[in-house]
């Protein structure tokens, strides 16, 4: 059985397709698109338009008799909440959570994976990486936008067991997903691009597409990714494209259209990822002593958007 932790767009898609595929999966959401999800199943459109019902599903607050009724091990959960959300969320399914259950990491930012396995010291726990384009123009409905490839970590013969049991049931249900040795390669790849586009499109409230196509901006993103790559070379960390800089305007310009969920979480007065990606390279900078003023001058605009909306 799987669990999907944070079943919003990234996580509804996951467990509608492994529904629709005829697996028993369980998603974990919040108000009013887990509801809406759950009473009368999930639309997916765009790549794929497919009405998955019925769904099994709750709120964080409902979980375990929901779950109990299932009457069924967990196996695998997927966990898809916003980075930041991490620590909470694995808090409230401790007691569902058993010691033979695979716990997956399918999050932005870096690190998401080193709290789970604090939280869950004797389960196996796996760390993903997902390109995967999706948006929620509504609740109960997600967008599918852009296929991307889903890469599931191994770092020895158990782990790789797993991960490929896991690769093999995404792809049937119609998912690109593959196993991936150097997962962390894969992580801080996605996590350069994340810190070149996401905060200025968030600043700037402007599509991905703006980035490249301003002169100013694409200048500031180039010089993010290039702070951002600094540290990671000094880091030792293998990335799985020779130029990132390069590979990140690439990725702006095939998602153009895309509204990034950084961007997403400002116009919605949510709590954005930033502590996870601009903030943990800003951390590992400051270790080696490496100056990133660009990124810190963006994570500093982010922190004081965001406080104009939430609580100190």
């Amino acid at each position: 059985m799987f669990l999907v932790l944070g079943s919003g767009n990234v996580g509804s898609l996951i467990g509608g397709l492994l529904t629709r595929e005829g697996y028993n999966v369980f998603m974990i959401g919040r108000e009013p698109h887990i509801a809406i999800t759950g009473a009368n199943g999930l639309k997916i459109q765009g790549l794929i338009n497919k009405k998955i019902q019925p769904i099994n599903a709750g709120t964080f607050d409902y979980i375990y008799p929901i779950v109990e009724m299932l009457n069924e091990e967990i196996t695998c959960i997927l966990v898809t909440t916003k980075a930041h959300q991490t620590r909470q969320a694995a808090e409230e399914i401790l007691p569902i959570v058993c010691k033979h259950t695979t716990i997956v990491s399918i999050q932005n930012g870096i690190g998401t994976e080193e709290i789970l396995q604090e939280l869950y010291p004797d389960n196996l726990v796996l760390r993903g990486v997902t390109s995967i384009g999706v948006s929620r123009p509504k609740p109960g409905v997600v967008e599918y936008s852009g296929k991307g490839i889903t890469q599931i970590g191994y770092a020895n013969s158990e782990e790789k067991a797993k991960a490929k049991l896991l690769v093999q049931s995404l792809n049937k249900s119609g998912l690109e997903a593959e196993l991936e040795i150097n997962i962390q390669g894969a992580v801080f790849t996605k996590t350069i691009v994340n810190c070149a586009l996401n905060p200025l499109t968030a600043i700037h409230h402007v599509k991905n597409t703006e980035i490249f196509k301003q002169k100013k901006l694409r200048v500031k993103a180039t010089a993010l990714a290039n702070e951002a790559w600094t540290v990671t070379k000094k880091l030792g960390i293998k990335l799985l494209v020779e130029d990132p800089v390069e590979y990140a305007m690439d990725v702006i310009k095939k998602t153009g259209e895309n509204t990034n969920s950084m961007l997403s979480d400002v116009q919605n007065k949510k709590k954005t990822e930033i502590d996870f990606i601009t903030g943990k390279i800003i951390s590992f900078a400051d270790e080696l002593e490496i100056e990133v003023p660009h990124n810190k001058e963006v994570y500093k605009e982010i922190l004081a958007i965001e406080q104009t909306y939430t609580e100190l």
